[in-house]
């Protein structure tokens, strides 16, 4: 029974891995454009374990891509990681909607998030709602947040070393 445990475990991990923001080759160029709108969204995101590196966050709209990089043009976001400390990535100027943010800790400055043997992340990651299965990559389903016109929506990711 632990055998197919650890064989559960490293699937998820590995599918996990396989939606990771950034985890291999340049990001596409974002092709999405959204109308000019009033609602902001607030993603606090940390504490970062070290003062190395990068966070990067990436916006979506939609399931399309989530957790990867960003489809949406100005979608991408990065801040200086300061160890024990959090990270603001502001988005402004949203159309009302549903969004969901990744994230994740670039320790040692490579643009990606980099993985183990078994496809498990050696850096931060996190999204919107820090609805991180462990059978599975986070959905934007369960990790959307509402954003409404004229409204500022704050969320608290936090960070999974």
């Amino acid at each position: 029974m632990s055998s197919l445990r650890f064989a559960l475990s490293l699937l998820s991990l590995a599918s996990f891995a396989a939606c990771a923001p950034n985890t291999s080759g340049p990001a596409p160029t974002p092709t999405i454009t959204l109308a000019p709108g009033t609602g902001t969204l607030r993603a606090e995101v940390g504490p970062a374990r070290s003062s190395t590196g990068t966070v990067f966050c990436a916006l979506f709209n939609a399931a399309a891509g989530f957790p990867g990089a960003s489809p949406i043009v100005g979608g991408s976001l990065s801040a200086p990681a300061s160890s024990g400390q959090n990270v603001l990535c502001e988005y402004r100027n949203l159309p009302a909607g549903d969004y969901a943010v990744s994230v994740f800790h670039d320790e040692n400055g490579n643009q990606q998030l980099d993985l183990s043997l078994f496809g498990a992340p050696v850096e931060g990651f996190g999204a919107t709602n820090n609805v991180l299965p462990p059978t599975s990559a986070p959905t934007f389903a369960d990790n959307r947040a509402r954003v409404d016109e004229g409204q500022t929506a704050s969320v608290r990711v936090q960070l999974r070393y």
